[in-house]
């Protein structure tokens, strides 16, 4: 199975960018995440439309979507491990984690996603979610094959 962030804006921050690339190394013997990052959409338009819609046309074939929502399902570390689990143990390619920019999403891409996922109620950067993702996909395959990282 394959992992994908796929979202909007580069990753600017040096430590976010040096913190997602651990945690990338950390999960080499488990599973591969790449990165597909869109550009971000002048706000002359609608930029939440225009960028869904890039975002929609990115998922690849196969793929379990979930879009990274303030709105979504708040897991325990042991639900979310779970998820990926039966996700891996499926017959899908991979999965898809889909972040918005800083304008949010569309409905239209909120209706085209499988699972909607949040971390917490409070508001973060899209850029520091792929870090806390990378950091929870981590823990939950230290969960699945027992090791010590999640207690």
């Amino acid at each position: 199975m394959k992992i994908l962030f796929l979202g909007i804006g580069k990753t600017k921050h040096k430590y976010l960018i040096e913190g997602i690339e651990r945690y990338k190394k950390l999960l080499n013997p488990y599973v591969s995440i790449d990165e597909l990052y869109l550009k971000e959409e002048d706000e002359k338009s609608n930029p939440a439309d225009t960028e869904s819609d890039k975002l929609i046309k990115n998922i690849p074939a196969g793929y379990f979507t979930v879009l990274m929502d303030i709105k979504g399902n708040s897991p325990t570390s042991e639900e979310f491990a779970e998820m990926i689990r039966s996700k891996r143990d499926s017959s899908i390619l991979g999965i898809v984690f889909i972040i918005g920019g800083s304008e949010g999403v569309s409905d239209k891409l909120r209706n085209v996603c499988s699972h909607r996922l949040s971390f917490s109620a409070l508001t973060f950067t899209h850029q520091m979610i792929r870090f806390f993702l990378a950091e929870q996909i981590y823990r939950a395959y230290s969960i699945i094959n027992n090791k010590k990282y999640h207690k």
